[in-house]
């Protein structure tokens, strides 16, 4: 690998130098989001060759060792930006809206990068645990009519319940049939919901309740020292914050114990039995993490958009999560979270023209 020159190894040593990556990045996140198509889609563009020719300097590595040493700047910088991010989008609710999608499928990707980026476990499935997540918290607080946090915690528990319950018979398979496997069950579950009536059926759930804080509703404008937001922001930070909390368990795995093992079952799973590692046993924690990431996304993404339907967790879903991982990286922490926002936009522009 090309070694940095020692000016630029220098610089990327000072922790105003993870400060400068943080506000670049959320620089070009805003030109792409706040402007127009043709603007929006340079940008992407730019930024994918940018991280392909970084990649090829061997400046990625360099980076991601900098914010390792300097966690606080890093983690500061990026919990203000995100604080002040909405306010140049105040105007425009559907901007932000691209802004709390990006966060969510950041949040899937992530679960999905333990099995596909650690374990090498193809799961064509994660828009089923996304779905789970999502239709438990609304029929616990549209049928039983408790608090829709309670319903986040009960639909973030029953994907990783769902999780378990596949993962223990079908993790034991590798390779082609692991995969057919997690079609199989995306398959049954979009079925299942469409043809399951007290669930809605094909005509999904609709006025789902939103999240509220005392008397404060979600769904409500959010009012800062006399400027008044739209509702899409308590969504926003929220999402964010979600998602940060998951980068955040994501990095510290992937340098545990326990990512390691995960790693050696992805490289060789003959060397991690002789290790002593039960790659089965693995498998099904990666598994059950990834399920929880879908689950909880999904919670908070019906009581955002207050409807869902089948078609909002299909087949078609999976496939784009796994895009996302393998654009930004497997095993990638920061590239994933990159690779789903990437796609995100790409996806909501051209919506614009379909």
């Amino acid at each position: 690998m090309p070694r940095l020159p020692v000016e630029r190894s220098k610089i990327l040593k000072s922790p105003w130098a993870v400060v400068g990556i943080n506000v670049l990045a959320f620089a070009l996140l805003y030109l792409a989001i706040g402007w127009k198509f043709a603007v929006s889609i340079t940008v992407v563009s730019l930024i994918v060759l940018a991280l392909i020719l970084a990649e090829r300097a061997g400046l990625v590595e360099e980076v991601f060792s900098a914010y390792s040493r300097h966690r606080m700047p890093a983690l500061g910088s990026m919990i203000f930006l995100i604080l002040i991010f909405p306010v140049n989008l105040a105007g425009n609710p559907y901007l932000i809206h691209i802004a709390v999608m990006a966060c969510l499928y950041g949040l899937i990707s992530l679960g999905l990068n333990f099995q596909m980026g650690s374990t090498d476990m193809t799961n064509f499935a994660s828009a089923a645990f996304f779905g789970m997540g999502a239709y438990t918290s609304s029929l616990f607080s549209m049928k039983l009519g408790v608090s829709p946090w309670l319903g986040l915690v009960m639909g973030t528990l029953t994907a990783v319940a769902l999780g378990y319950l596949v993962g223990l018979p079908t993790l034991r398979t590798r390779g082609y049939y692991l995969s057919l496997v997690t079609i199989a069950l995306q398959t049954v579950f979009t079925l299942l919901i469409i043809n399951t009536d007290w669930v809605g059926g094909p005509n999904g759930i609709a006025a789902i309740p939103p999240f509220s804080i005392g008397s404060f509703s979600f769904r409500e404008p959010l009012v800062v020292f006399g400027l008044e937001f739209p509702y899409q922001v308590n969504y926003f930070y929220l999402a964010a914050a979600f998602l940060v909390l998951g980068a955040y368990v994501s990095s510290r795995l992937h340098a545990s114990r326990i990512g390691m093992s995960w790693n050696l079952i992805g490289e060789d799973e003959i060397a991690a039995v002789c290790q002593g590692i039960n790659p089965s046993s693995a498998k099904l924690l990666a598994f059950c993490i990834g399920a929880g990431f879908a689950g909880a996304a999904g919670s908070i993404y019906a009581h955002y958009v207050s409807f869902i339907g089948p078609e909002d967790f299909d087949f078609l879903k999976s496939l784009i999560v796994i895009c996302m991982v393998i654009l930004g990286g497997m095993d990638n922490v920061a590239g994933v979270v990159v690779g789903a926002a990437l796609l995100t936009l790409i996806d909501e522009k051209l919506s614009d023209y379909t």
